[in-house]
């Protein structure tokens, strides 16, 4: 009889552990697939945001105005419509005030596909004062507030994640758009100061930032090809700038004095001799953004020279067939 209870008692305590095995493999399976959902959801926001960071760069760098003049550095407006309208992921042809310059990613226009974040909705997109109309140029500044530093970024993309807590997402619509405070956090959802961290209760906006450097270490190769000649100005073709200079006196000029504009006889470095350069073709963009000034300039020999935006130089040599060298 003895040997029986013992015996029962062994089999009750088997099960009991084969019980708590189960609902302990099952909470950990649970708790593990959880884990990998929020991994892929965090690894497809990632991946929205730099996309649309390196279209918008990339878009800024040869932006190019109706009737085709060019302004490197000028970033798009957001879109501001609704979901579903005839011109969603469009960009607005101007923003000028603080509401106007905070709204969807203009997707459309950059010729991306319409980006989500891993909870499915569509990315947001905010635009720093200063870089949506003429002057724009490597000394304009960013004035986009993040985590309390002022003039940190030039733009902010934002993944604004599932609602939360008083947050209310109704479907959107051309009278009904998107509202930020049911997207966006904190102060995010007001254009100005914008945070990246904060309580997860609070905040669950995933950001990427454009600085400065990083749109016009784009924009500057852009300017300083256009100063230089263009790749593709054979001999025998309007050749622009430091080339043409080169085609017609048979060396480069000497530098100039730092804003001067003017060759200095015998001056190595400096400031580039603008005023001495010649540019075929509608170039006033140059001037009209005040590029030509940004240029530092060095005559390393009568075949050679460089020029420079801050720290993005290139080196200048004639070309005389293509491919040019």
């Amino acid at each position: 009889m003895f040997k029986e209870r013992h015996s029962q008692r062994g089999a009750s305590l088997l099960l009991l552990l084969f019980l708590v095995t189960g609902i302990g493999a099952s909470i950990f399976l649970s708790a593990w697939n959880s884990s990998r959902a929020q991994q892929e959801r965090q690894r497809q926001t990632s991946i929205a945001l730099q996309t649309a960071k390196e279209a918008l760069i990339g878009d800024a760098a040869t932006y190019q105005a109706a009737g085709g003049t060019r302004r490197p550095g000028r970033l798009r407006c957001p879109e501001l419509l609704s979901t579903g309208s005839p011109t969603e992921g469009q960009a607005q042809t101007s923003c000028t005030t603080q509401a106007s310059r905070l709204g969807r990613f203009p997707w459309n226009t950059l010729n991306t596909e319409r980006l989500v974040d891993g909870d499915g909705e569509p990315l947001w997109y905010a635009v720093s004062p200063g870089f949506s109309s003429s002057p724009i140029n490597s000394s304009t500044q960013g004035q986009l507030q993040i985590d309390g530093t002022p003039n940190a970024a030039v733009a902010i993309i934002i993944a604004p994640g599932a609602p939360l807590p008083g947050q209310v997402r109704s479907s959107p619509s051309a009278t009904n758009p998107p509202q930020p405070s049911n997207y966006l956090d904190l102060t995010n959802a007001m254009g100005a100061a914008f945070v990246t961290n904060a309580p997860a209760s609070t905040l669950n906006d995933r950001v990427i930032i454009v600085t400065q450097s990083e749109l016009f270490a784009a924009a500057n190769k852009v300017v300083l090809a256009e100063v230089r000649g263009l790749d593709d100005q054979a001999p025998g073709l309007p050749i622009n700038g430091l080339r043409r200079y080169y085609r017609d006196n048979g060396q480069f000029p000497w530098a100039a004095p730092i804003g001067g504009g003017n060759a200095t006889p015998n001056q190595i470095t400096g400031g580039l001799p603008f005023n001495d350069l010649l540019f075929t073709g509608s170039l006033a963009w140059l001037t009209a953004n005040n590029w030509l000034a940004q240029i530092g300039y060095t005559r390393i020999s009568a075949n050679s020279a460089q020029i420079n935006i801050g720290s993005t130089v290139m080196k200048v040599v004639p070309c005389t067939a293509l491919p040019c060298p």
